[in-house]
């Protein structure tokens, strides 16, 4: 695997390169002082792996990691440094583990352990039916279009967010004819009907040039019909169906089973049209989250039973991203927290709960949170 690492102390780099080369799975394909530096480069090689600290002068680890998220969503990062309260936060940040200098031997096996199992490739079958098939529009969290398997996926470039939501609504009515009056009352109620057909028609032939030209009208098209449009989209496949597909078909989850269960959780990158929050989305937004939320869960859950407790800490790191006022995830944090012998992160848990709930609800955590967390009280601090 290839690595690039990142810390503004000479002899971190020095000692974390020296335990790295000792491996024989692992190329050091990289060393630098300065994140800024460092960005440039991930985004050429596109490593397997980025060792970063965190607290550097300029650019920091975390807002450096947003940014390898962006320029290689592909590359795993692990968090090291001296300060202990910035745990919470890398696990917020989807790192794949977080640790604490000096480096040690024993510690890496252990992060490259589990940089493995994440690894494990894709069952064949999933790659080839993915591999056979051409271009995929993502709908799950960022609009996109990925042109060929192997291709960064990019996104639609829309002269206006009005063209975007009539792009996004007709995918979601893809091949079904919709009325003329419909559309105008989602994208244009404020106006006449006069004013409101022109800025349709307008909208519809710069949707027409901007889909021929980033994809070509032999694979998608936009055509009139009974007093409306309907977006044919022939062979062209759809995430979120395509997800929901294989996340049906997993089989019940077993140790020889555990890489399938986790690369189909991976594949759900955000909710269902999140980019736009578009209102007519929300039961089918709702619907595919609930899907995805209750097999995290189970898989979490599977991963603390058979002794994998950072992996199950992610998961649900994941889906507290997603419902920051999910009391069950915030709950299993605090007790796997606990488990771990790990009190700051129990006590930062509960109040970053109590802090959501009521800015969003003037609430206070539920019964079954505030006992749990009386009683934990009682016991550590």
């Amino acid at each position: 695997m290839r690595v690039i690492l990142v810390d503004d102390e000479n002899l971190a780099l020095s000692r974390l390169n020296k335990l790295l080369v000792e491996r024989e799975d692992c190329e050091v394909i990289g060393s630098f002082l300065k994140a800024e530096e460092a960005i440039e480069q991930i985004k050429q090689h596109l490593p397997d792996l980025v060792f970063m600290d965190i607290e550097m002068p300029g650019m920091n680890g975390i807002e450096a990691t947003e940014r390898i998220h962006e320029v290689s969503p592909r590359t795993e990062v692990i968090f090291t440094t001296a300060y202990n309260e910035h745990a919470l936060t890398a696990y917020g940040l989807e790192v794949l583990d977080y640790i604490m200098k000096p480096v040690t031997r024993n510690r890496l096996d252990k992060t490259m352990k589990m940089y493995q199992r994440r690894a494990v490739p894709a069952p064949m079958d999933v790659i080839e039916d993915t591999a056979e098939r051409g271009m995929l529009i993502r709908c799950l969290g960022m609009l996109q279009v990925q042109l060929h398997p192997n291709e960064a996926p990019k996104h639609l470039k829309f002269r206006t967010t009005k063209i975007r939501e009539l792009f996004a609504y007709l995918l979601h009515h893809r091949n079904k004819p919709i009325k003329r009056d419909t559309l105008l009352e989602l994208l244009w109620p404020e106006l006449d009907e006069r004013r409101g057909i022109t800025n349709l028609h307008s909208g519809i032939h710069r949707l027409r040039g901007m889909l021929n030209e980033f994809m070509g009208e032999d694979r998608i098209s936009v055509r009139y019909q009974q007093f409306g449009y309907i977006l044919e989209t022939g062979e062209l496949r759809i995430d979120a169906e395509e997800w929901e597909s294989r996340l049906n078909r997993l089989p019940s989850l077993s140790p020889s089973t555990l890489a399938e269960h986790r690369y189909v959780s991976d594949q759900y990158e955000g909710k269902y049209f999140g980019e736009g929050d578009y209102a007519w989305a929300e039961l089918e937004r709702q619907r595919l989250h609930a899907l995805w939320q209750n097999h995290a869960l189970k898989l979490a859950q599977y991963y603390i039973e058979s002794g994998h407790p950072n992996e199950a800490l992610m998961l649900y790191h994941q889906m507290q991203q997603f419902d920051p006022m999910m009391e069950e995830v915030s709950l299993s944090l605090m007790k796997l927290y606990d488990r771990l012998g790990n009190k700051e992160p129990v006590v930062a848990q509960y109040h970053q709960l109590a802090a959501a709930l009521q800015q969003e609800a003037g609430v206070d955590p539920g019964p079954e949170v505030e006992s749990w967390y009386r009683e934990w009280k009682t016991r550590n601090i």
